[in-house]
């Protein structure tokens, strides 16, 4: 008689576990669940900011734009966010503080995937007096 219950058990936790994805789905949404798995892809750097640029992206009715940061070392993009680890909707105001010329321990997450066009996401910028990674080449 004890081996309905068990089964019901473990029926009863695989339905808890997957009310608790879809409630986690719910409340951050699809982009809110991606920017939680890639908030989990952490990556700090000390380099200088060669250059910034908003770039257009998309086109017709999907057309946006993208902060991206040009480095000593590879491209970032500042973009809002929100997830489990955190969230930012200031990205203008963290865009507009970066300097170019000048060095950052730049703290990001997510991937860079070139053939995606995907760049690690800026978390913050730090000024700093450290030895930076690479050159801008000027």
């Amino acid at each position: 008689m004890r081996r309905p219950s068990v089964r019901r058990n473990k029926n009863g936790i695989t339905g808890l576990a997957v009310l608790f994805v879809l409630a986690i789905v719910v409340v951050f949404g699809f982009d809110g669940c991606a920017t939680s798995v890639a908030q989990l892809n952490t990556h700090t750097e000390i380099s200088i900011v060669c250059s910034k640029e908003s770039v257009q992206t998309g086109s017709g009715d999907n057309r946006s734009h993208e902060y991206r940061v040009y480095t000593s070392s590879q491209v970032y993009v500042v973009k809002d966010y929100y997830g489990i680890n955190g969230h930012r909707f200031n990205s203008s105001e963290v865009y507009g503080r970066i300097e170019p010329g000048r060095t950052y321990v730049i703290k990001s997450y997510g991937w860079r995937v070139p053939l995606a066009s995907s760049f690690w996401n800026i978390e913050s910028v730090t000024p700093t007096d450290q030895e930076p990674t690479g050159t801008c080449g000027y």
